[in-house]
């Protein structure tokens, strides 16, 4: 099976608020002349546009160079930072993996590099087709009941298939010192709910695409043409079902809607059909009698909706749901065919390279094998150190502004340090690195994977009942992206995304607290935005507000998310602003406090005291913007300056009409544009900096800035 073909450790990174946007995109500053491209030491004045005013258009003179001379891959829905850095460590993965034929026998290493290659042997992919499924694809056929249906989801995961009862292992939200049993909602193929609810004409479009390459699909599975488009339709019009019992993406922002703890028993009143205690002991599960429901409303329409659900429509579900999952592991026709899909959400003209596809596979199997040669060959003990010392800088200047928070009452602002306080940092890799020893080399590609996600799949499940390992890492460190995690009140910053432009150990301190500074404040506003705020010091679920001030705080969100929905990306194409309004916040945040790290810090290496701590009153900073006259923007720049270019230039993009429409409609993050200005434009500094005044485009009034943190 795939790795992972169901939300296990992803159900983690869900709740947990990555940074970056989508994967597939989706996710600087010391010298005056430029560098080679991903050289960094410092902003590249090449990428710039010097011809642009600041204030007229701060997105251009920050990124116009590079807009005016990069274009989009035609394997790639869109290019920018994280996708420039993401091809770099790919690059450097496959060579790694091409290169290591010589580690030991049996090492971790070697099965990673024998994985590779067999993913990359496409005569022999092709050889066997879809014989590696054929077994689940039978048990999928036997199917001839509702009750057959639910039987079969008691082991369904260890075909790679999670259908409509995932249960996934992730700390108890009321006691984080314990992993618990989450049960999630539906496994859907559209991107969300919406996509089935809402029928805006681009959702229609999508659908239309969906069932007719639900089609193609089927064919692989042995469905003639009618009897496939039959089938199609019948499984969306199942997920559409499925869907609509569903919390909203708005109510899911609020995770005490998600927190329902629900006894075995319970759970065999609100679904009969499924032998509980018999599905906890076909995945390994002891000792747990509790599990936490995430869909309730979900989980009472469901009996329903599978008893009116005949058997074909439900065998044609699962028998999609099993090639969706296996796509990208069995035949380079069935890989193709499945990636058509994409290509009508995204507008990506081709697939990516093969040795890509199958290093994707490589990592989601044997992440920390891949990790080991990633770190050893390109992360040493010394940047681990300096981004430590960098984070503990930011975190000191976020503690000072909590001190200084005027909207709080005494009582929360004590409670809000008490919890920055309690924040732990995971910087590079982890200490103790996981075992593959029990996963075994097949003689096919498919078979390898499916050995090594078995073993992954019952570590997870064993560890339900268990205490928490709270030095465990829930991503390679391989990874081009950063993350809160609010069960565990830990930022975690993997050594993929700690090289230039973000990190380089080799340039001023301007450029890394702008670019990343901005991500260590970022995350660690998470822990304080509209979803990591209903979290406790220790990660547990819980109220440590005042009344009055959460309801400030909300306000507050309101006002943000205002102001983000009033952004047009496209002609009729506006922000999602309460949707981004997490990740929106946390942009705020982040360059707040990453100025004041900057300032600290600059203030320490001339030997001087730190200047009063900024106003953060957006009203009572009317006065202090300079005229423009009064202010030179060319090289070498101030480091305020190329502080804010190196911000800019973190969220550089340029995207495919196809997926700005995706990404607006469908992801949690402002496009990159939005997040490489408009935070900005929120920060009294900014136009300081530049001398930007009212009579600027990207000047924005006192009165219509917003500071949370």
């Amino acid at each position: 099976m795939p790795l992972l073909p169901y939300p296990l450790r992803a159900a983690l990174l869900a709740l947990a608020l990555l940074l970056a946007a989508l994967p597939a995109a989706v996710s600087v500053v010391a010298q005056a002349t430029p560098t080679a491209a991903g050289q960094g030491q410092g902003i590249e004045i090449a990428n710039m546009d010097l011809a642009v005013s600041p204030g007229e258009d701060f997105y251009a003179f920050a990124n116009g160079g590079w807009l005016a001379r990069t274009e989009i891959p035609a394997d790639r829905p869109s290019i920018g930072v994280f996708v420039e850095l993401r091809n770099e460590a790919t690059r450097r993965q496959i060579a790694l993996l091409d290169g290591a034929a010589d580690a030991a026998p049996g090492s971790d290493e070697a099965k990673a590099v024998a994985l590779f290659a067999q993913g990359m042997d496409l005569e022999q992919r092709n050889r066997h087709g879809i014989e590696p499924i054929r077994e689940a694809l039978d048990r999928i056929a036997a199917i001839d009941s509702a009750a057959a249906f639910d039987a079969y989801q008691r082991r369904s995961v260890y075909d790679g298939v999670a259908a409509t009862l995932p249960l996934s292992v992730l700390p108890d939200a009321s006691d984080s010192d314990v992993n618990t049993l989450y049960l999630g909602g539906p496994t859907l193929g559209l991107p969300n709910r919406d996509y089935y609810l809402d029928d805006a004409p681009a959702n229609l479009a999508v659908r239309e695409a969906y069932v007719e390459n639900t089609t193609a699909m089927l064919g692989f599975a042995g469905y003639g043409e009618a009897e496939a488009a039959a089938a199609a339709q019948a499984i969306y019009d199942f997920e559409a079902k499925l869907a609509a019992p569903t919390l909203t993406r708005e109510q899911e922002q609020d995770f005490s809607l998600q927190n329902n703890p629900a006894s075995l028993a319970e759970l065999a009143e609100r679904y009969p059909a499924m032998d509980w205690p018999a599905y906890l002991a076909d995945l390994g599960v002891s000792g747990v009698e509790t599990v936490i429901v995430t869909q309730e409303g979900y989980l009472e329409a469901l009996p329903g909706i599978v008893a009116e659900t005949p058997p074909e429509a439900l065998r044609a579900y699962l028998t999609l749901r099993l090639l969706r999952a296996w796509d990208e592991a069995l035949s380079d026709e069935l890989e193709a065919v499945s990636f058509a899909f994409s290509q009508a959400l995204s507008g990506v003209e081709e697939q990516p390279p093969l040795e890509e596809r199958v290093l994707g596979q490589v990592n989601a199997g044997l992440p920390d094998a891949v990790g080991r040669l990633y770190v050893a060959a390109y992360f040493p003990p010394a940047a681990k150190a300096e981004i430590e010392a960098l984070t503990a800088d930011v975190l000191a200047a976020f503690r000072a502004r909590l001190e200084a928070n005027p909207w709080m009452t005494a009582e929360t602002r004590a409670r809000a340090v008490e919890k920055l306080d309690a924040v732990s940092v995971k910087v590079g890799y982890p200490d103790e690195w996981k075992s593959y020893e029990a996963v075994a080399l097949g003689d096919s590609f498919a078979a390898t994977l499916d050995s090594a996600a078995e073993v992954e799949i019952r570590r997870q499940y064993a560890e339900a009942g268990k205490p928490v390992d709270r030095t465990e890492w829930h991503a390679p460190a391989q990874l081009v992206n950063a993350f809160y995690n609010p069960l565990a009140n830990e930022i975690v910053f993997p050594a993929g995304i700690l090289q230039p432009p973000f990190f380089d150990a080799a340039a001023d301190p301007a450029s890394n607290y702008g670019a990343i500074g901005y991500v260590i404040g970022h995350e660690i506003t998470h822990g304080f935005d509209l979803s990591g705020s209903q979290f406790g010091p220790t990660g547990n679920l819980e109220n440590w507000w005042t009344d009055v001030d959460r309801e400030r705080f909300l306000a507050l969100n309101a006002e943000l998310a205002a102001q983000y929905a009033a952004i047009e990306v496209a002609p009729g194409l506006f922000v999602n602003g309460q949707i981004t309004v997490g990740e929106n916040a946390a942009d705020l945040g982040g360059i707040q406090v990453a100025y004041d790290a900057l300032q600290r810090r600059l203030a320490e290496e001339v030997g001087t005291t730190p200047a009063a701590h900024p106003v953060l009153d957006p009203e009572a900073e009317a006065g202090a913007t300079p005229t423009a006259e009064s202010v030179v923007v060319e090289p070498p720049f101030t480091p305020e300056q190329r502080f804010f270019v190196a911000a800019a230039t973190v969220w550089r993009t340029k995207v495919r009409p196809a997926y700005l429409e995706l990404q607006v409609r469908s992801d949690v993050h402002a496009p990159g544009e939005v997040r490489a200005v408009q935070p900005l434009r929120n920060a009294a500094a900014f136009f300081a900096a530049f001398g930007i005044g009212p009579a600027d485009p990207e000047w924005l009034a006192p009165g219509e800035r917003i500071v949370i943190w």
